[in-house]
């Protein structure tokens, strides 16, 4: 609860902000008062409320509607099942955060600082922005230190500098630092007032700040903290130093903040999404092999055994055996981008389910293809592995999809699946809990995504 409203509250200022920049050349005559002010944040929390619930149904996310009163007052509502699927994915997501049944040895993480020091990635990004990613987070480490480094004579919430004086503040304290690398830093942070409304790829601007997009927005201030006054920039400390964690997170995790047209970067960053996908099937075949030996990963029967006839499934990404219970466990490992808007949110659900299980776009199409491989060819694939024949109990298979992450989406899938989704850093406590004694029937879903 405290996560939504404070999250809430942050997004509606940040929509504030940035929608005064983009209106800055409006006329205007007032001031702003506190009053003003207050009224300003009430009006924006109700056009989010009202907005949001559009995009909700416009990209058929939840079923819903709205009613307004004799006094003009709306209430947006949703189906009646809605407050329980929140209050699911909310257990789901504490549980991870608290890590509850987490081994965090397990946790498959992003590149590491020496995707820092690589002199590949360093060039990269070099060639493609006029600075390295190192040192543009050691700018906004000093923005997110000011006081420290005599950008203020106190501690404020917000600070102020020249442009000049921020990036010869930055050439004092990075080693190795140049002037002119200092200053595309300050203009490269600096956010545009012409480019807030502006999304990647289009030549129109939006009617409104595109609250709606993420990833195209490549001008919004969670990236871009520094705020142009007439004649100097001004920044809050707190947010230079989410801003930090935001560009660090995500290139170490295989994605851009947004969608920057920066081709030596973004090839570089898909190897990272690359080796983090195989490190995570890699993971899950070494948690299982702590429960039984008889593991196999990677394996495409069509393609490794050519003379058997098998159709066409796709290469099972981990496959466990337990011959005393006759349990088969087949692993799906996916490792999906987080969505950060609702838009993304029904992109992300695309994603994994399709429309349909028989939608092809859809992760799940893929699955059902190697569930239906299975159901018919089970006895010849333990078989062809060399692995113990089953005991005469009945047979358990059980299908896992195994990620990084816990989303919406895997608490409450948009049709039925057989399918449970466990974090890897939760795995082996899954195993534990399920095989370990026997209990191998799913239960729904337990938690998140992986690779393929």
């Amino acid at each position: 609860a405290a996560r939504r409203q404070f999250g809430t509250l942050g997004r509606n200022y940040r929509f504030l902000l940035e929608k005064a920049l983009s209106t800055a050349g409006a006329p205007g005559t007032g001031h702003v008062t506190d009053t003003v002010l207050r009224e300003l944040v009430g009006l924006v929390d109700w056009y989010m409320v009202l907005a949001n619930a559009s995009d909700v149904l416009h990209n058929g996310v939840d079923v819903g509607g709205m009613q307004i009163d004799d006094g003009f007052v709306p209430e947006v509502f949703y189906a009646a099942d809605s407050t329980e699927k929140e209050a699911a994915f909310a257990r789901a997501y504490a549980q991870s955060r608290l890590g509850i049944d987490e081994k965090e040895a397990d946790a498959v993480q992003g590149a590491s600082a020496a995707l820092l020091a690589d002199e590949r990635f360093r060039t990269a990004f070099r060639q493609d922005t006029g600075f390295e990613l190192g040192n543009l987070l050691r700018a906004l480490s000093i923005m997110a230190l000011a006081f420290t480094h005599g950008l203020g004579d106190e501690l404020a919430l917000s600070y102020t500098a020249t442009a000049e004086q921020l990036a010869k503040t930055f050439v004092e304290h990075v080693d190795g630092l140049q002037p002119a690398e200092a200053a595309t830093i300050v203009s490269f942070l600096t956010l545009s007032a012409s480019g807030i409304r502006r999304l990647a790829g289009r030549d129109a601007d939006e009617g409104e700040v595109p609250y709606w997009e993420h990833n195209k927005r490549v001008h919004r201030y969670a990236i871009r903290p520094l705020v142009a006054e007439p004649d100097r920039l001004r920044w809050g400390a707190e947010h230079a130093s989410r801003a930090l964690l935001i560009w660090n997170a995500a290139v170490g995790d295989g994605y851009l903040p947004a969608d920057f047209r920066w081709p030596q970067v973004a090839r570089f960053v898909r190897h990272v999404k690359e080796d983090i996908e195989n490190r995570l099937e890699i993971r899950t075949e070494e948690v299982f092999r702590r429960h039984t030996s008889h593991v196999a990963r990677g394996v495409d029967f069509f393609r490794k055994f050519a003379n058997e006839g098998f159709e066409d499934a796709g290469d099972f990404d981990c496959l466990a055996w337990w011959p005393a219970q006759n349990c088969l466990v087949y692993v799906e490992c996916k490792y999906n981008q987080p969505a950060y808007a609702i838009k993304d949110g029904r992109r992300l659900r695309d994603r994994i389910y399709g429309q349909s299980e028989s939608d092809p776009n859809g992760q799940f199409s893929h699955i059902a293809a190697r569930r239906a491989f299975l159901a018919k060819h089970r006895a010849r694939m333990l078989e062809i592995l060399g692995w113990p024949a089953p005991a005469p109990v009945p047979a358990q298979d059980v299908e896992i999809y195994v990620s990084r992450e816990t989303y919406f989406w895997m608490v409450n899938p948009p049709y039925a699946v057989p399918t449970v989704f466990v974090r890897i850093d939760s795995l082996d406590a899954w195993i534990r809990s399920r095989l370990g004694s026997g209990a191998v029937t799913p239960s729904g879903p337990a938690d998140e995504s992986v690779s393929d």
